[in-house]
């Protein structure tokens, strides 16, 4: 049987990827750096109550309750920031296509071309949501809407592609 999705980047595809990614191949690194950023976090705030407990609050608070607030941002947005990033990555015309899961391998068809995959090449795969993301490094990845299925149910793909790969699907 031959799995058909409908495949479209937009926005919630490229977080789900994004998160997927930072939870898989990415996941050792990106624990570091959310402990230290939280860390800058709390020290930061530690100084602003310092300072405004000594009255001694001036440019210097201002300018560190500033970075902490856009270090804060991006640990509670990163993979919406990273899904952003991501879209401007996209190649003109590979925003959207169709891709057909064989027992060989995937194929996917978009504007710009037709390129085939094999499974062997696949790292990690995750779920979040509607979403399946296949993982190939930390930089590279896909994303496949469960509900832009055309061919197949979600519950069979996933048997499916557990069988081709070896991998477990992780749920993030």
């Amino acid at each position: 049987m031959n799995f058909v999705f409908n495949t479209v980047y937009d926005m919630d595809a490229l977080t789900a990827m994004a998160k997927a990614v930072r939870k898989t191949t990415h996941s050792k690194h990106s624990k570091r750096s959310h402990k230290f950023g939280w860390i800058v976090i709390l020290i930061a705030v530690l100084f602003i109550i310092a300072s405004v407990l000594t009255d001694n609050f001036g440019a210097n608070t201002v300018f560190t309750g500033i970075a902490a607030a856009v270090m804060l941002a991006a640990l509670v947005w990163e993979d919406r920031i990273n899904g952003f990033i991501a879209s401007k990555r996209i190649m003109k015309g590979a925003e959207k296509g169709v891709v057909t899961f064989n027992e060989d391998g995937y194929v996917s068809q978009t504007d710009v071309g037709t390129t085939e995959f094999k499974y062997s090449v696949i790292e990690a795969i995750a779920q979040k949501g509607n979403y399946i993301v296949f993982v190939f490094s930390r930089r590279h990845a896909q994303v496949y809407d469960l509900t832009a299925m055309v061919n197949g149910t979600p519950k069979e793909f996933r048997k499916f592609i557990v069988a081709k790969t070896g991998l477990e699907i992780k749920k993030i």
